[in-house]
């Protein structure tokens, strides 16, 4: 099993608890470890346009440039990729959209993550569990 901590972050409504992964993302010979968002309403995961520059991304004229739309109905350009995902020493091969903007916060989705796991969301407690 691999337990992450919910994170106090500050909003509008005051001090709220967001679910968070620390994660390893590879690209070639490119790793860095970050804190994602763990969302269970996200189809895909998902990363800003300078990150996934940082990763080693290029535009390549096989990828399709494709779009999103969030809960609220706006639209975000991406281009899947795919990178390793290191979650506490499972590595996981996944697609991910390269954000084609910036204003997007680093998300955990369900494609190619969920499905290898139980996640159980436990705010009172303040712990995701990833069980295989």
């Amino acid at each position: 099993m691999i337990r992450q901590r919910f994170r106090e972050e500050r909003s509008n409504l005051g001090i709220v608890l967001r679910p968070l992964a620390e994660v390893i993302l590879e690209n070639d010979s490119f790793a860095v470890e970050i804190p994602m968002y763990i969302d269970s309403g996200a189809d895909v995961s998902m990363i800003p346009f300078r990150f996934g520059r940082a990763l080693g991304f290029k535009q390549e004229e096989e990828d399709a440039i494709q779009e999103i739309k969030g809960v609220s109905g706006a639209g975000v350009s991406y281009i899947l990729k795919e990178v390793s995902l290191v979650l506490n020493g499972k590595r996981l091969k996944i697609r991910i959209a390269w954000g084609l903007v910036e204003e997007i916060p680093m998300l955990m989705g369900r494609m190619d993550i969920f499905d290898k796991f139980r996640v159980i969301f436990d705010e009172r407690n303040g712990w995701i569990d990833f069980e295989e």
